[in-house]
């Protein structure tokens, strides 16, 4: 088995810990833009987001509706 740098590590924690942060941060996000949404409807958004088999499109990528 290979070893790996501590550096290395570090660095993937550190991306790890960013990550968190960033998901709790859209978390509370969706819960101050759509408070009628429930725990369990919150949590499985939160599931469908961290599907990797799901075929995500960023907003940016989507055609503009026309005016």
């Amino acid at each position: 088995m290979e070893r790996v740098d501590g550096g290395t590590v570090e660095l993937v924690l550190m991306e790890l810990r960013r990550i968190r942060r960033e998901l709790q941060r859209l978390e509370d996000l969706l819960r101050e833009e759509s408070p009628e949404l429930s725990d369990e409807e919150i949590e499985e958004l939160l599931k469908e987001a961290r599907d990797e088999s799901i075929g995500w499109v960023k907003l940016e990528d989507l055609p503009r509706p026309e005016d």
